[in-house]
């Protein structure tokens, strides 16, 4: 779907709404998104509602104060406690010294954040499907990313799966609507797979993924009971387009 058309597809809406509300979109990409629902009231409105569906799994989180051996073990690791910046930081909090441990725990977190080099960014995602049930409930998001050509799958709901099944992944071509197997997925929270060049030209080409339930290993097309199918979209390319 060519040009701004492309945006009032329902279910691209709804993928780019979770992925911002969740997330996963970054940098250029999520800047693009903010254009997008400025000029999009029925993005915004979608936006909308993926922050009412996620707030009370934020809400309902109660909050854990880190242990004090936790700071230990950082300062251990790390080796900050030797470090001669971090004794002269502890001279200069001499000061402070009836104030609580929460507050020194606190300046200790701060001396490593400083001391310690950041740890190398994630590699860019290049594709996500949201994978939705016969209710058009998000049940799994699967992501992929080029490089080392990563396939991700979060289960949003584990799927019940008899001892004898198994829970195959499939690509369907944009371009002749045939079907290609990405091979089984286990039932886990979060997996993560290689998936070899051939395997990633599927994905290139892919317009849906689809979790199907088989009973028997290595079929060739997939059964009728089709768990989850989500529109695969390249989440790079579209984000520096202008309309």
């Amino acid at each position: 779907m060519p040009g701004p058309l492309r945006y009032q597809n329902p279910e691209l809406q709804d993928l780019l709404a979770s992925n911002y509300v969740t997330g996963t979109l970054r940098g250029s990409a999520r800047k693009r998104m903010e254009t997008l629902m400025r000029e999009n009231r029925n993005l915004r409105d979608r936006v909308r509602q993926w922050e009412d569906k996620l707030q009370p799994l934020h809400s309902n989180t109660p909050e854990v104060a880190p242990k004090k051996s936790t700071w230990d073990n950082i300062a251990s690791v790390t080796g900050v406690a030797a470090d001669p910046m971090l004794a002269t930081l502890k001279k200069k909090l001499n000061f402070y010294k009836y104030l609580s441990g929460f507050a020194f725990a606190c300046t200790l977190a701060l001396a490593v954040l400083v001391l310690v080099p950041a740890a190398p960014q994630p590699a860019a995602i290049n594709y996500v499907a949201v994978m939705k049930d016969d209710n058009a409930k998000p049940t799994m998001v699967v992501t992929l990313t080029q490089a080392g050509r990563v396939l991700a799958l979060d289960m949003l709901e584990k799927p019940q799966v008899d001892q004898n099944q198994k829970l195959q992944l499939w690509a369907v071509s944009k371009v002749d609507g045939s079907i290609s197997s990405l091979g089984e997925i286990s039932v886990e929270k979060h997996i993560e797979k290689s998936l070899t060049k051939p395997q990633w030209g599927l994905i290139s080409d892919a317009e849906y993924l689809l979790v199907s339930l088989e009973t028997s290993p290595g079929v060739s097309r997939p059964s009728d009971r089709v768990l989850a199918k989500g529109l695969c979209v390249k989440v790079e390319g579209w984000q520096s387009k202008t309309g």
